[in-house]
């Protein structure tokens, strides 16, 4: 049985109060979570229109083979990172913003060069790749509001906005069209440790496939992208808990380095 308006507020209504608490939950109640992903993105929709924050752009998660696969046929998830954490390389973002459980995450992203509305039937992907200003290096600050993420229902994580949030935007990646973007190396450095390397080729998504994805995940909910918006496409090397680390960077050989300082 599909949720009720009632419990799709009920669900919205604890999502929206750990991400303005800057706190988490053991999880949903079984009584309002939601059991497809379908029913994740009405949850989802009810927690943005409460939380009322700008877009900067939209990521994906679980998006790579071995997530894919665990998500089975309600994945991959979808999110909106919000303007008021995304900053471009070299910023700072607050601790005190970010919450506990923040999840540093190195990847292959894009800035949007041309509109996309949403229209019915979506994008090929050549069009969503003609509407590509460049492909960026990003780190993905993703923040769920739900204890244990991997040990939730992955359609739980999608309500949660996927557990997007901030982001910061690194240098473009030169000549991206003719590169085969799951080859970089990167390194994602904490205080100046290396504390993650990419992941495997096998276990590296495929980022214009997870571009168009995203554009068509959200122009079948109304919602179009827009020149200027960044689009993120999944962890490229294996997420790290922030902890009490201030200087994060993530080097992608042959392109340079994203960096963010992180106060409080």
């Amino acid at each position: 049985m599909a949720l009720s308006d009632a419990q799709v507020a009920q669900a919205a209504d604890i999502l929206a109060g750990a991400f303005k608490a800057r706190t988490t939950i053991d999880g949903l109640p079984a009584a309002c979570g939601p059991a497809n992903a379908a029913e994740a993105v009405q949850v989802q929709i009810a927690m943005l229109e409460r939380l009322g924050l700008s877009a900067a752009g939209y990521k994906a998660g679980f998006t790579n083979p071995p997530m894919l696969e665990k998500a089975g046929p309600d994945g991959p998830m979808a999110g909106v990172m919000f303007a008021d954490f995304t900053v471009a390389s070299g910023g700072v973002l607050q601790r005190a913003d970010m919450g506990p459980g923040s999840l540093i995450e190195a990847e292959v992203s894009f800035r949007m060069g041309a509109d996309l509305p949403a229209r019915e039937g979506g994008y090929s992907d050549d069009e969503v790749i003609a509407a590509v200003d460049s492909a960026i290096i990003g780190i993905e600050f993703a923040v769920p509001r739900m204890n244990d993420p991997l040990g939730q229902p992955m359609v739980h994580l999608a309500a949660d906005n996927g557990a997007a949030m901030g982001f910061v935007a690194g240098p473009d990646i030169p000549d991206w069209q003719s590169r085969d973007l799951k080859t970089l190396d990167i390194e994602l450095l904490f205080d100046g440790e290396v504390v993650s390397e990419g992941l495997p080729l096998p276990a590296r998504c495929d980022e214009r496939w997870s571009l168009a994805w995203i554009v068509n995940h959200f122009c079948a909910r109304g919602v179009g992208i827009k020149a200027g918006d960044y689009m993120t496409t999944g962890a490229a090397a294996t997420p790290k808990p922030l902890g009490n680390a201030k200087d994060v960077v993530a080097r992608f050989a042959g392109v340079g380095e994203v960096r963010v300082t992180v106060e409080g």
